[in-house]
């Protein structure tokens, strides 16, 4: 299973092109990464909470992010996702025909980028060790994201490498979290954490349920 999938380099020809990159240089990073297996999650797994779960994940989840599904590594309009849409914004359509016309026909190869209106749904492997969550990190565990947008932390510490295995993310407050990492205010333009509402309305119980089995992808 690969741990990077392609749907994670969507956006790359854009980063690459202001860095010099060329594609084939790119592709066997991609190639190398796309190879690497998921690490596996580190404690104990209830299994038959994992496989109540399961069948969670297939019906809340599975159909955008489920490897080899129609939908993982597509792009999901931004009025379906809700998540915050400055960077989404920051990428016009004019941006796009002038890139195309500044590289064509002069031998760059990254010349066909396209304006999108959403994000890309990945697949999940490793999800565990992927916080904090969304495109912008503006939630620090699965189990904050599995909860109603206004009531998802307004700031916390980012960076801090402890992880929490009850929430399913990285340790975010408290006095070690504020020494080692910086503070994430999802005020400030971009940092906002609302939208991706799906799962939100689950009972505790199927949360409980789902979380357990997002742990061992």
């Amino acid at each position: 299973m690969a741990w990077y999938s392609p749907a994670r380099w969507i956006d790359r020809d854009q980063a690459a092109s202001g860095s010099g990159s060329t594609p084939s240089s790119i592709g066997r990073i991609q190639t190398y990464l796309s190879g690497l297996a998921p690490p596996k999650y580190p404690l104990p797994v209830d299994p038959a909470l994992a496989k109540s779960g399961e069948a969670v994940f297939a019906t809340e989840c599975a159909s955008c992010h489920a490897t080899g599904a129609a939908r993982t590594g597509t792009v999901i309009p931004h009025d379906e996702v809700g998540t915050d849409r400055v960077r989404a914004d920051a990428w016009t359509t004019a941006a796009a025909t002038a890139y195309n016309a500044a590289f064509s026909g002069k031998g760059w190869a990254f010349a066909s980028f396209t304006k999108t209106n959403g994000y890309v749904a990945p697949s999940l492997e490793g999800l565990w060790i992927r916080a904090p969550y969304l495109h912008n990190g503006s939630v620090p565990s699965l189990a904050d994201l599995l909860s109603a947008p206004q009531q998802r932390p307004k700031q916390f510490w980012r960076g801090y490498d402890l992880f929490d295995s009850s929430a399913v993310g990285f340790v975010s407050s408290g006095a070690d979290a504020e020494r080692a990492g910086s503070l994430y205010d999802t005020a400030l333009p971009g940092n906002g954490n609302g939208g991706h509402p799906f799962g939100t309305q689950l009972e505790p119980d199927r949360k409980r349920a789902l979380l357990e089995y997002l742990k061992g992808l």
